[in-house]
């Protein structure tokens, strides 16, 4: 698990998660929808992983490009 200066360390979930948003990205260049998402993780719901990416969202880790797009989500590279 990473760690943030000042942060909590990520939870498996939301590691598991940005791997998986990484590795769909660089594999089919465009993010997946939350629906593959939540079938990643083994969520019958959306609403688990729109908390795992605001959460994500809150940490720096990546961003949403355009509300009410399904394929919105984008990993915003370190420098």
């Amino acid at each position: 698990m990473s760690k943030i200066r000042g942060k909590r360390p990520m939870t498996p979930k939301m590691d598991r998660l940005l791997q998986f948003i990484k590795n769909y990205t660089k594999k089919n260049n465009y993010s997946p929808t939350f629906s593959e998402m939540a079938n990643e993780l083994g969520y019958k719901s959306k609403n688990s992983v729109s908390s795992l990416i605001k959460k994500l969202e809150e940490r720096n880790e990546l961003k949403r490009d355009f509300a009410g797009y399904s394929r919105n989500v984008s990993i915003n590279e370190k420098s």
